[in-house]
């Protein structure tokens, strides 16, 4: 199976399991910079076996990279933090669909970053992703807490999009798990205090499985496989190809949650799907 192939299938597969995260971020009854810690701190601990397994090195090559991993892993707790609120504050389906505004973001932002042309095929179909994002979503007001979660989930978008195109510049001199290892243990440190502050909740062993189910299935796994796929993709398919996450999302939450889907739901995602279908088949041909 040639590399790309394999990049493809552990890429669909994280979002698969992203889709997963939304449905048990509404199950846990703590709040977003609670969940993100504690979710970090099982994922280092999962990550950290794995690569004493693998012996996979995880200490920075150059002193210099200290500060690259301190701002991967803050751009990732800020991403987290905010996507977790935006699911707090409104429905999942809400949350995901706003943060689905950083492919648009992706494909005028990466270009200049790497010295590379803009093509206007990537920007319409970005374009044509955000319209699918846009159908999506109900019409809102100002003062809804709808608003509050699409403005949380477009945040939360940008946050990724920064850290994934950073992810690229230096995945190939790094395991994707040592990478993932440094981001979710800045992330526990960064949230610790506030997690020590307020530990009301903390005991109950409901809360703590889920947690734990959170920080390894639908954390550690999932976001390794995401910083994997980089080495033969682009930030631009990567992020395109992550569109997925609405329908995923969709379904999970109709299956735990009994949230419907209207019919706008439907045609944008239609959309969204087509546009992840053109991408694929498209990045497959072009190697």
């Amino acid at each position: 199976m040639k590399p790309r192939t394999v990049n493809l299938i552990q890429l669909n597969v994280a979002v698969l399991l992203w889709g997963g995260t939304a449905v048990f971020a509404k199950l846990i009854p703590l709040p977003a910079s609670h969940i993100t810690c504690l979710r970090s701190v099982v994922a280092a601990v999962a990550l950290l076996a794995f690569m004493a397994a693998t012996r996979t090195r995880f200490l920075p090559a150059q002193g210099r990279h200290y500060g690259m991993l301190l701002l991967l892993g803050l751009l990732m707790c800020l991403h987290w933090v905010t996507y977790f609120q935006a699911l707090k504050v409104s429905t999942a389906a809400v949350a995901i669909l706003s943060m689905q505004t950083y492919p648009v973001l992706t494909a005028l932002v990466e270009p200049p970053v790497f010295g590379e042309r803009i093509r206007k095929l990537d920007v319409a179909v970005a374009g044509m992703v955000f319209v699918g994002v846009a159908v999506m979503v109900p019409q809102i007001s100002l003062s809804h807490a709808t608003t509050q979660g699409i403005l949380l989930g477009i945040v939360s978008g940008t946050f990724f999009m920064c850290r994934n195109l950073i992810t690229r510049k230096y995945v190939r001199e790094y395991s994707s798990s040592a990478l993932m290892f440094w981001q979710v243990m800045v992330t526990a440190v960064l949230l610790a205090p506030l997690v020590i502050m307020k530990p009301e909740g903390l005991s109950a062993p409901r809360t703590l499985g889920l947690v734990a189910l959170l920080g390894v299935a639908f954390t550690a796994l999932p976001h390794t496989l995401h910083s994997a796929s980089f080495r033969h993709l682009s930030g631009k398919t990567i992020g395109i190809l992550g569109a997925l996450l609405p329908l995923y999302g969709a379904i999970t939450g109709y299956l735990v949650h009994g949230e419907t889907v209207e019919p706008r739901t439907a045609l944008g995602g239609a959309i969204i799907l087509a546009c992840v279908l053109f991408e694929t088949v498209r990045s497959v041909r072009t190697r």
